[in-house]
């Protein structure tokens, strides 16, 4: 026998045949296709519940936090705020000033035979008026009380050193206050 299978149907009856497969294949496809988007549709409806009921949580925080800032503590929040902005501006000007530390060092470096050092004041430059040192203490003799008074003038921080004549109406055990004008 052949591999040839008879077909008994008239053309015209196959070819209805084969249009009407298509068209029920045709079907079931967009069957198929529909089930698939409502089945994606579903699973979609949690994850659009959530997102819409974060989004009104977060919309009701924002609505709290805003109703906070513009409260009664508004007016609280900027006096704190000038304060902080006046103790910045108050840093920022003692970062600029000359440290006492540094001009008392230099006092220190002068040398002083026969002079006692006991106390220090320092005054830092304001504005137009220059920063100074007020040095005590006690000298052996008026000859070193004019010597570190010398020592002093002649000093590279220093600008001028005034010692009152008073200092010098003793001879020995003098104690004494030299004020510095200190170099800008």
């Amino acid at each position: 026998m052949s591999d040839e299978l008879t077909n008994l149907l008239p053309p015209e009856r196959a070819r209805t045949l084969a249009r009407d497969y298509r068209l029920r294949l045709a079907v079931v496809v967009v069957w198929l296709l529909t089930g698939l988007v409502l089945a994606a549709a579903a699973l979609l409806v949690p994850t659009y519940v959530l997102l819409t009921k974060s989004i009104s949580a977060k919309e009701v925080r924002l609505a709290n936090i805003e109703s906070t800032l513009s409260s009664v503590d508004e007016e609280g929040l900027s006096a704190r705020l000038a304060t902080l902005s006046s103790a910045a501006a108050l840093l920022v000007a003692l970062g600029r000033t000359p440290l006492a530390s540094a001009a008392i060092n230099a006092a220190l470096a002068v040398p002083r035979p026969g002079v006692t050092l006991s106390n220090f004041t320092y005054v830092p430059a304001a504005g137009t008026n220059p920063g100074t040192l007020a040095i005590s203490g006690h000298a052996a003799t008026r000859d070193a009380l004019r010597n570190y008074q010398l020592a002093l003038q002649s000093a590279a921080f220093a600008r001028s050193a005034v010692l009152p004549v008073s200092a010098y109406a003793s001879d020995a055990d003098i104690a004494f206050t030299v004020t510095v004008t200190l170099a800008p």
